[in-house]
């Protein structure tokens, strides 16, 4: 006997469920320890039991696929997610309030949207619904704006922000090795690149803005060597000074 995921839809019912798939009830709510059967809800993972010989019908995922989008599902609209790294940078543009810091967070918000169009093509490719959330133990969890970083002093957030573009980063070229499929391979790897380059950009900030902190951290240690840095770019400008009364 073989086992297939189904991801529960809206207006999903065990009844339902198991006449769709020729199966007793009883099995499934047996092999997926469902204490209450009657309250199940769409996102929920079920195991059910089938043949070898059976086709997978569109609400189902097979492996490695089913795998693969777990990952991808974190990385677009988890916990730290790009969906996350959006609404963050925008939330600090508008915070602090000074062009020289709109310049800096909103462009690379802008890029991460492009990251998250990305993933969401991603999740497409491997045949599931590109919604926000991410499974956690079988659940779907919605994206919750809990999940966006409100610090409002400049240089901690600076340095929260060069954690997490060095975290992404590393993420991404993990990603892009675990998983054999070329188109969203070359996705991950033009991703890792635009977080080393944020990663970079906020570094930069950290040493105009923030000269009595720590100095930056260096590249992640799981990194290849930079693809480029700030001063390789032709036509990177630097970062404004700070106004009259700045930190740093």
């Amino acid at each position: 006997m073989d086992y297939a995921r189904y991801v529960v839809q809206a207006g999903d019912t065990i009844y339902k469920i198991a006449k769709a798939y020729s199966v007793e009830m009883a099995e499934i709510i047996l092999l997926n320890h469902l204490k209450h059967p009657d309250r199940i809800y769409a996102g929920q993972v079920l195991l059910l039991p089938v043949l070898g010989t059976h086709e997978p019908k569109p609400e189902e995922i097979p492996e490695p696929n089913f795998t693969y989008a777990i990952w991808l599902y974190e990385a677009y609209a988890g916990t730290d997610s790009e969906l996350t790294a959006i609404t963050t940078y925008l939330y600090q543009a508008v915070l602090l309030d000074r062009p020289e810091f709109d310049a800096l967070f909103r462009p690379i918000a802008y890029d991460e949207i492009r990251h998250l169009e990305k993933l969401a093509l991603a999740l497409r490719h491997l045949g599931v619904d590109p919604r926000y959330g991410s499974l956690s133990s079988g659940h779907w969890v919605d994206w919750r704006s809990r999940f966006i970083n409100y610090t409002s002093e400049l240089c901690a957030l600076i340095d929260t922000n060069i954690e997490d573009e060095a975290k992404a980063h590393r993420l991404y070229l993990d990603l892009a090795h675990k998983i054999p499929i070329p188109e969203i391979q070359a996705i991950l790897t033009e991703m890792a690149a635009d977080e080393e380059q944020h990663y970079y950009l906020f570094c930069q900030a950290k040493q105009q803005y923030c000269s009595e902190c720590a100095p930056c951290p260096p590249p992640p240690p799981c990194s290849p060597q930079p693809i480029y840095t700030p001063t390789d770019e032709p036509g990177q400008p630097d970062l404004p000074e700070p106004h009259e009364g700045g930190k740093g």
